[in-house]
């Protein structure tokens, strides 16, 4: 197996190979990402198939520095072009019908919660709360940075993300039976 750096020289200079290489090691995960936003597989394959050209694209430029670096570029660059399938698709609304929904319950998500059941919970909540938690708190953008992406303002996407924090917290306090 080759390492990172060589393996983005590889695909500097052309090699298909390395290409196929780089797309095997990382697809899995990039997959993950899209998921996140996108909840049809065809969907998710579709947005990631257009990632990979701007990342392929966009490797003639980046500066490899470290694993982390690399993948850190590519999940931006994945979860913004998710961005931009559900705006394509226009498979979420920008409303302030969601603002409407109510949730509550501050604290701190025990051990025993499972991932797999929060991600559950995460797809239940709307499109756009959704969108705005996995951009701000999984991939760690700024809310300007969120406004820029997708257009959503600023002060509104603290609030999606404070009424999805609301009601993730409200099960994650029926799930341990927290009581108020």
């Amino acid at each position: 197996m080759t390492d990172w750096k060589e393996l983005l020289q590889e695909i500097e200079n052309g090699q298909e190979k390395a290409q196929r290489e780089f797309f095997d090691r990382t697809s899995d995960q990039m997959m993950g990402v899209a998921m996140r936003y996108i909840k049809e597989r065809s969907g998710a394959k579709d947005c990631l198939q257009e990632a990979y050209i701007r990342i392929f694209r966009g490797l003639k430029k980046f500066d490899y520095r470290s694993d982390e670096q690399l993948f850190g570029w590519m999940n931006k660059i994945v979860s913004r072009e998710a961005v931009r399938y559900l705006q394509r698709h226009k498979k979420y609304y920008l409303t302030d019908e969601d603002l409407t929904r109510s949730s509550n319950g501050p604290g701190r998500v025990p051990d025993k919660l499972f991932k797999d059941d929060l991600l559950k919970h995460l797809a239940e909540l709307p499109e756009s709360h959704q969108i705005v938690f996995n951009l701000y708190v999984i991939e760690g953008y700024s809310h300007r940075e969120i406004e820029e992406i997708t257009g959503i303002n600023a002060a509104t996407a603290r609030s999606y993300l404070f009424r999805a924090r609301k009601k993730l917290q409200k099960w994650i306090n029926r799930k341990v039976n927290v009581k108020k």
